[in-house]
């Protein structure tokens, strides 16, 4: 198995107000299909979306798909160092669109500081996988 990394710096940020409390949201793309990556990969869109229906179903629905802040080395989640919450995976053409709601942890306080102060952030996306060249596509089985 490998760690596999993807990272996009085009996020938008989404800010509700509720009853008089602000919700903060992180929406952009997760991962991108049939293009060629900066990690040299491609990824067929229907792998991608196969995979990001698993996770719906296995971690989104269930308010189990959490995010942290900082791009760590390893694929299991620091609950300490959690700051989003991913409230849906969808596809956007050949793209999985991700929609984060931004916790209200210490580290989620400091994401929203960094909104308020106008900071630009990204996403990455990152998985457990193994990979098998054909041709130039890459066919990932995830876990």
């Amino acid at each position: 198995m490998k760690l596999i990394t993807e990272l996009n710096e085009e996020v938008k940020y989404l800010v509700e107000e509720r009853e008089g409390k602000k919700q903060y949201f992180i929406e952009g793309i997760i991962m991108q299909g049939n293009i060629q990556n900066r990690n040299g990969r491609m990824y067929r869109i229907e792998t991608l979306e196969r995979e990001a229906k698993r996770y719906n179903e296995e971690y989104v629905t269930k308010n189990r798909a959490y995010g942290e802040l900082g791009h760590p080395s390893g694929p299991t989640i620091n609950l300490e160092r959690a700051c989003i919450m991913f409230k849906n995976l969808r596809r956007e053409d050949t793209n999985i669109i991700g929609k984060a709601k931004v916790l209200d942890t210490p580290m989620g306080q400091i994401v929203k500081g960094l909104i308020n102060e106008g900071a630009s952030l990204g996403i990455s996306s990152r998985g457990m996988g193994t990979m098998a060249k054909k041709q130039r596509w890459y066919y990932g089985s995830s876990r």
